[in-house]
């Protein structure tokens, strides 16, 4: 069956490209489950649990990675409403948002280095839960300005708009996956 082919009642089947999306966020969501595994094995097993001090900063840059969640879903809104330029205003904003996330997470990472040795069992589950999910965020930003520059380039319109809608989904994993991660790490 191909993308365009109908399905017996009538609706068009799914294109290969959305297929394929939901099956790489399926893996993502199971990366995650199994640190979410590793966290809790490590959390109960540790004889110590101490957890990094939560500051304006960090309930910010939560702040700041949610908003770019908004501002993701406005981009996509205006190009169904047939706006480029909100799309690129929105994706820039999202990018700027994001960048300002990782630059805040950076800032994090030296401000406990101080307080929170990488020796211990949770300075490392902070670092590398902390790394693995910059990373992700760094992918994601690199996808968001692909889906710019097509943006700049006049490639998407209100019937044409996949590009944009698999870059949201992505980006919406990217800041779900970090509220249960900040209250992993600085909450529990």
């Amino acid at each position: 069956m191909t993308a365009s082919t109908p399905t017996l009642e009538g609706a068009p089947a799914m294109k290969n490209e959305t297929f394929g999306m939901y099956l790489f966020l399926l893996a993502e969501v199971m990366f995650f489950a199994a640190l979410a595994s590793v966290y809790t094995v490590l959390r109960l097993g540790a004889p110590e649990w101490i957890t990094a001090p939560v500051t304006a900063i960090a309930y910010a840059n939560l702040g700041v990675l949610l908003a770019s969640g908004i501002t993701m879903g406005l981009a996509g809104r205006a190009i169904r409403r047939e706006d480029p330029i909100g799309l690129r205003i929105h994706l820039g904003l999202t990018m700027l948002l994001g960048t300002a996330f990782l630059g805040a997470q950076v800032y994090e990472f030296l401000r406990v280095g101080r307080d929170i040795p990488l020796s211990t069992v949770y300075g490392s589950v902070f670092y590398v839960f902390s790394s693995l999910h910059g990373l992700h965020v760094l992918g994601g930003l690199i996808f968001l300005g692909c889906i710019l520059v097509r943006g700049f380039q006049g490639k998407y319109n209100r019937y044409s708009h996949l590009g944009v809608t698999l870059a949201g989904l992505y980006w919406y994993l990217v800041v779900l996956v970090w509220v249960f991660l900040f209250l992993a790490l600085y909450i529990y």
